[in-house]
């Protein structure tokens, strides 16, 4: 089923009266995964776009193209965005592909931008394979584009081990339980800082809202 756009608005009261928040999911996921963070982002006096995309369907780079389109159409006058784990990845096509985009800062979230070694083991699998679909296209399992981009860059990455892919990483290693630290990796990014919490919590925790606002505001978190 093709999700459609979902954009919530709202007018700002603050400083961030003319910045906009444009969040975008991950895989297996739609746009009203990412509606806490939104309704938090909105509490601290941001406008909020959230979109839905087809994760297996399209590849990165064709769900980059639904990411752009929404972001013409946004009145304001900065865009920030924040992406989440695959949402990430498909952050760095849109920054590679358009140059166009309003002012703003990036905060990826969870994002495996160098390749997912659990996701590389699921494409190992006939049957498991089948639950990347098109994400590996420059995606999950790597090649990804490069970070070039003058906009400040933050990065935020959970640290408890929740999840399957919890089971197959390597001991000692820091991860989320889904993404290691090392995958989430950009060389020029501004800022690192490391949450306790597993990678779907990630999005779902106030502390996590807060530090966005932080990155957004002054490009740098508070560690």
């Amino acid at each position: 089923m093709i999700m459609s756009v979902e954009a919530t608005r709202r007018e700002p009261s603050n400083d961030n009266a003319s910045d906009a928040v444009v969040l975008v999911h991950g895989i297996w996921m739609n746009g009203l995964m990412m509606s806490f963070l939104a309704k938090q982002l909105e509490k601290r006096g941001f406008d909020t776009a959230t979109i839905s995309y087809r994760s297996l369907k399209k590849a990165p780079a064709e769900n980059a193209k639904q990411v752009y389109e929404l972001i013409k159409k946004l009145p304001n006058k900065r865009v920030h965005l924040v992406g989440h784990s695959l949402g990430g990845i498909v952050l760095l096509h849109l920054l590679d592909r358009y140059d166009d985009i309003p002012d703003g800062r990036v905060v990826l979230i969870g994002s495996p931008v160098r390749g997912s070694a659990f996701a590389k083991q699921l494409a190992a699998n006939r049957w498991s394979s089948l639950l990347l679909g098109r994400s590996v296209d420059a995606g999950v399992l790597g090649g990804a584009p490069v970070y070039h981009d003058a906009r400040e860059l933050g990065i935020i990455r959970g640290t408890v081990r929740l999840g399957a892919a919890a089971l197959v990483r390597k001991p000692g290693e820091t991860n989320d339980g889904v993404v290691s630290e090392s995958e989430t990796m950009i060389n020029g990014a501004n800022d690192y800082i490391d949450l306790p919490l597993s990678h779907s919590m990630l999005i779902f925790s106030r502390r996590s809202a807060d530090l966005i606002t932080q990155f957004l505001n002054n490009g740098r978190f508070s560690h």
